[in-house]
């Protein structure tokens, strides 16, 4: 990777209250994020300690925003700290000496400095702003590791969990994270953040911990490796923290011009920009910035976090961006829905959550019935409402989203089909028709959030916020015991059917998940989809081409493993017309 900070900014300001800390292998642990937002229970900072007002997420990712000279002036206020405070101080500064290229330097007549004094709470600015810069180590806040934490905002980065792969790493618990603060869980993309080459770092000091914005003391961040350390960090740097800020000042190179970096993402204007700092205090000879064009299919005036643009095959999911984070400020999207010629689109919402307004005039989400926003406007949508399902006239639908720079809601999942679908469910309203078989020793259950046993089952439905249907492995159910669920039945056709389902199965006792296909008979026969064992933290894609010469029934099964860590789930049960793919 080039030498991009870990930007991301953050337009909405927290109440930060008192937390709880986390609890690991019963004994308490209290981390450095922990720290800070009790020691700024009484202030209103972004993402907890940082007092940020810039609006242009753009710029903040700017290598400007760096110490051009790896060197960092500061002023210590005189009569804040005392002689303990101030040994504490510096010897974070000695610890950026030595393990980095960076250095904090007494001011003398720098332009751009930091002042560092005895403020409300833990704070600091993220990258160079140009002069006076004020960084607040309050009461609470003269700890090593505190210290280590707002020097890092100062050079350039912002909190571990918003880099933009964060969820290939943790889930984040947005039933437990405190209303009006679900916005500092936010996750960016390439356009705000980059990892600089690093692995995600669940010790970085700059890490939240596992209970931060919690509403009830359960864990608001929960890592998908159940191996995986502690979240966040009680003394001060992570070797990748060091890593992360020699990489950012291109520590390994002489005095001069870095590297440049990657190319951007991407822009509004269809525009890809890359950089580079010059740490020379004389100047460097050269240009800092180029810029090219990109190819299409970049849409000018479309946002770049907005993700994919075009979307085609028989099945397919939009989720507006962020989601299930609340979605950007300042946004349009647009999603063309293309299917197979002659065929027409249906699309149905599992979930939705947009701005409400009599008449939509904040955000809005709009459905046009062709292949662009000139085509006739078949619906204009926000609120809390789950919309109607919409089929299209033709081969083509456009989806346009757009947002205003204020109140923002959790978004919408959309699933769409280019062929007529036979059955469709997320479980999220009822049961869609599926029944208990009769013939098994137990049933499936239907939930919302995590299963109640530790170490297994999913901890959200497939898209982060909805129901599922698992299996529960506790309780008086043995060793190879058999819950079914069997669709409504369905008809015979000429071109057969294909089955397309999500499936979470995670636990060191998982047994087995069987789907049957069947005329309704008890005597199932052998299972045409089948899986067993630990599939790992995650929702895997299911799939299974039906002949249809018959009307029939799906029946799935799942069977109990050797204990009660064996729960099996499943999610998006869809039955289309036509082979899978």
């Amino acid at each position: 990777m080039g030498i991009w900070g870990i930007f991301a900014v953050t337009f909405l300001a927290v109440h930060c209250t008192g937390l709880p800390v986390m609890e690991v292998r019963g004994r308490t642990v209290e981390t450095v994020m922990d720290k800070i937002l009790a020691a700024n229970r009484d202030t209103n900072l972004f993402e907890g300690d940082i007092p940020q007002t810039v609006t242009s997420r753009n710029g903040i990712r700017d290598v400007s925003k760096v110490w051009a000279t790896r060197i960092i002036p500061y002023e210590l206020r005189s009569g804040h700290f005392s002689s303990t405070e101030q040994a504490v101080i510096q010897e974070a500064m000695d610890e950026y000496a030595v393990r980095t290229c960076i250095t904090l330097v007494p001011r003398t007549n720098e332009v751009d400095y930091l002042d560092i004094h005895k403020g409300s709470g833990c704070w600091s600015y993220v990258g160079v702003q140009g002069g006076r810069q004020e960084l607040s180590l309050g009461n609470g806040c003269v700890y090593h590791g505190i210290a280590i934490h707002e020097f890092m905002h100062a050079a350039g980065f912002w909190h571990e969990q918003s880099r933009y792969d964060r969820d290939e790493y943790v889930i984040i618990q947005w039933e437990n994270i405190q209303s009006g603060t679900e916005h500092n869980f936010n996750r960016y993309s390439e356009v705000d953040v980059t990892v600089l080459g690093q692995a995600y770092d669940f010790g970085s000091v700059m890490h939240y911990s596992a209970t931060a914005f919690s509403s009830n003391g359960s864990p608001t961040i929960v890592a998908r490796d159940p191996e995986a350390p502690t979240l966040g960090q009680r003394n001060g740097f992570s070797d990748i923290d060091v890593a992360k800020l020699n990489a950012l000042y291109s520590c390994h190179m002489p005095v001069g011009w870095s590297e440049w970096t990657e190319w951007s993402p991407c822009d509004e204007t269809c525009t890809k920009t890359r950089r580079r700092f010059c740490s020379d205090p004389n100047g460097c000879e050269g240009h800092n910035i180029e810029t090219e064009s990109c190819p299409w299919p970049c849409q000018v005036g479309i946002h770049p976090d907005c993700g994919q643009y075009y979307f085609d095959g028989a099945f397919g999911e939009i989720r507006s961006p962020g989601y299930p984070g609340y979605y950007l400020d300042m946004a349009t999207c647009r999603y063309m829905i293309n299917a197979t010629a002659g065929s027409t689109i249906s699309m149905s919402f599992l979930t939705f959550d947009v701005e409400d307004h009599t008449s939509c005039g904040y955000d809005v989400l709009k459905v046009y019935d062709g292949g662009d926003t000139s085509s006739p406007l078949v619906a204009t949508l926000c609120g809390s409402t789950t919309p109607s399902p919409i089929t299209s006239s033709g081969d083509r639908l456009m989806i346009e989203f757009a947002t205003d720079p204020a109140v923002n809601g959790q978004g919408f999942v959309i699933q769409y089909t280019t062929v007529p679908t036979a059955f469709i469910c997320s479980f999220d309203a009822d049961l869609c028709g599926f029944t208990q078989d009769g013939d098994d020793q137990f049933d499936w259950t239907r939930n919302y959030g995590r299963t109640t046993s530790s170490s297994t089952g999913p901890p959200s439905d497939a898209h982060g916020s909805g129901y599922y249907m698992f299996i529960e492995a506790s309780g008086s159910v043995s060793l190879g015991d058999a819950a079914r669920l069997r669709t409504p039945t369905l008809s015979a056709n000429t071109v057969g059917y294909c089955l397309f389902f999500q499936y979470h199965m995670y636990g060191v006792d998982i047994n087995t998940l069987n789907v049957y296909v069947t005329d309704g008979n008890s005597v199932l026969g052998t299972p045409e989809f089948s899986v067993s064992g630990d599939q790992g933290n995650m929702w895997l894609p299911g799939q299974l081409t039906i002949p249809g010469d018959a009307d029939f029934q799906l029946v799935f099964e799942g069977t109990r493993g050797s204990s009660w860590r064996g729960d099996i789930a499943i999610d998006d049960v869809v039955v289309f017309e036509g082979t899978c793919a």
